[in-house]
């Protein structure tokens, strides 16, 4: 048996110091609210379009969850933003924010980012097979996969452009983040009222990406998110130029699960629509719901 010399060991340990536990759980909590938005949205469509004998069965527990479901994903009345658009919108943020924030921290952006643009090209390949089974309405052609990984390609391009500069290599993330968020904001109100498209048009690609036009179940165009991840790479830079926790490490568990998803998030978010349909569905036919 090979034991490890103290030497040998010193990388992982500072490899292990090296995590921001509030950045983790941060990331973790706003991966756990889209669980839960997409939880929302399994209860409110999923259950009548799988289920035949919904009216029949008339379970009270799944009716109020329906109920429930429905009320949050319809939260907006009368033409004035509820609940969901704006949580949506602000957890959203976060998460994009914490990317920028990872980027601060990498040594190469480049490689990051093309490697996650893999993960986003296979991803959509796959919802598209999905959707000529019949399990999806649309594909995903700009996801948030997608975003995070140009998102990411853009922040490096800005680094390297800025980078004999050096103030301006710490300024330039915060000043085009605050021109991003603003015009790709007004931008996207303006797009609210437009209908979305229904069919996937090759010749508004661009357009899916830069965020003029929208489409698929999953879509995020560049602006106004790839500005979310600027500010965030400001921020990492600016607050975390040390590479160390700003806040005191918590001494009890609470934060342990969120900590845990946050430092997973790329494969909850792969396979947490799955696993939360499939275990909605299972629940449904222990209650004597048929397909």
């Amino acid at each position: 048996m090979t034991i490890m010399s103290d030497k040998s060991m010193r990388p992982l340990m500072r490899e292990k110091r090296k995590r921001v536990w509030e950045l983790d759980f941060m990331r973790g909590f706003a991966v756990l609210c889209m669980c839960f938005d997409h939880l929302m949205y399994d209860f409110a469509f999923l259950i009548k379009d799988v289920f035949s004998n919904v009216n029949q069965v008339n379970n009270s527990f799944i009716n109020n969850l329906m109920e429930l479901a429905q009320a949050y994903w319809h939260s907006a009345a009368n033409g004035v933003y509820g609940f969901r658009f704006w949580a949506h919108y602000i957890f959203v943020f976060i998460f994009l924010f914490l990317v920028g924030v990872s980027c601060a921290f990498s040594r190469d952006n480049i490689k990051r980012g093309c490697q996650l643009f893999l993960v986003a090209l296979a991803f959509t390949g796959a919802t598209f097979a999905a959707r000529a089974m019949g399990f999806m309405q649309s594909g995903v052609v700009f996801g948030i996969l997608d975003c995070i990984a140009l998102s990411i390609l853009c922040v490096a391009a800005v680094d390297i452009a800025t980078a004999r500069f050096k103030p301006l290599n710490v300024l330039a993330p915060l000043v085009l983040g605050v021109i991003v968020c603003a015009v790709g904001v007004g931008k996207r109100f303006w797009l609210w009222g437009k209908p979305f498209e229904t069919a996937f048009d090759a010749s508004h690609l661009f357009d899916y990406i830069i965020g003029t036009r929208g489409y698929g179940d999953d879509w995020f165009g560049l602006f106004p998110y790839v500005g979310a991840v600027l500010l965030g790479m400001y921020w990492g830079r600016a607050a975390y130029s040390k590479r160390i926790s700003l806040l005191p490490v918590p001494d009890g568990k609470w934060n342990k699960p969120f900590c845990f998803v946050g430092r997973h998030a790329l494969i909850f978010y792969i396979v947490h629509q799955v696993v939360l349909a499939a275990l909605v569905v299972l629940l449904c036919l222990c209650l004597g719901y048929r397909m």
